[in-house]
């Protein structure tokens, strides 16, 4: 992906670099020519097996500190690495109970956690689809779920099909707590019928928070025009991984993140490659 001279400094700000890069492109009013930009890779990106997002901005020539990193694995819970607090959250892959609750009564359904399709769509928000279906008849009230994950903010959409109430809609909006329980309201809709006013739930666990860390980049360096290598060391919260080095190769292959390549390793392992399935990708400049 190419961009203009302009845009380095634009991608800093999501990263709270912009006033670094702004000291850098600081020229005093009398000079005639202003001083060369320094060498720059900056990316956000959607990554493959394991469903990863990172987003990075790596800078040449700023002595100890080289940029920073944002990264999230969706599918590292906290069960694996730790990571209770992070404040990112995902489904997990394991039936979930649904319970909504109208008029006082409970009408208990099953989230089918094997069957959701996770989407990254930054370090903080996630899309899923999915199905499941209400426990007393799931074969007549089968529904199909679409939601949005953004930090501790969750909401969805289900769909009933089968026999029982086809065409019926609940909108959901909950919060999930730190434990991964979710609660909230809900709106039944239906064509020809009242809306109705429900409220649900789901247990501890439902939505684990998920590996989530920020950390300076050390050291970095440019290979010809289009590539940079940079290392990291994962921030000593993280339980089990506290103090890796981590080394990222990253390669700008043009227009569109499908020409761009990402890797990474472990030392002295080699960077292995990481399929990029979404976002912008990476710059090189």
């Amino acid at each position: 992906m190419r961009f203009s001279r302009k845009m380095i400094y634009a991608a800093a700000s999501p990263l709270t670099l912009a006033g670094l890069l702004a000291t850098t492109a600081a020229t005093p009013a009398s000079a005639a020519v202003r001083p060369p930009l320094p060498r720059a890779a900056y990316g956000s990106m959607e990554l493959g097996s394991p469903l990863q997002y990172e987003t990075f901005l790596a800078l040449q020539g700023f002595g100890r500190n080289h940029g920073v990193v944002d990264y999230t694995n969706w599918q590292a819970l906290a069960s694996t690495y730790g990571e209770a607090n992070s404040g990112v959250y995902a489904p997990k892959a394991a039936p979930i109970a649904l319970t909504f609750t109208f008029g006082g009564s409970p009408y208990a359904h099953t989230l089918n956690g094997a069957s959701l399709k996770l989407t990254a769509l930054s370090n903080h928000q996630l899309k899923f689809t999915g199905s499941g279906s209400y426990n007393t008849d799931p074969a007549a009230y089968p529904w199909t779920i679409r939601g949005h994950v953004n930090g501790s903010k969750l909401t969805a959409t289900i769909v009933y099909g089968g026999t029982g109430n086809p065409g019926y809609k609940l909108i959901m909006t909950g919060k999930i707590a730190a434990n991964g329980s979710v609660s909230g309201t809900a709106a039944g809709l239906q064509v020809g019928q009242p809306d109705q006013a429900l409220t649900f739930a789901m247990p501890v666990g439902s939505f684990p928070a998920v590996l989530h860390y920020v950390a300076p980049i050390r050291s970095d360096r440019f290979q010809g025009r289009h590539g940079a290598t940079f290392t990291f060391t994962i921030p000593s919260k993280v339980a089990g991984l506290a103090g890796t080095k981590v080394v990222v190769k990253v390669h700008d292959g043009g227009w569109g993140a499908r020409h761009d390549t990402y890797a990474e390793g472990v030392p002295p392992a080699s960077p292995a490659p990481y399929k990029i399935i979404g976002g912008p990708g990476v710059t090189v400049r």
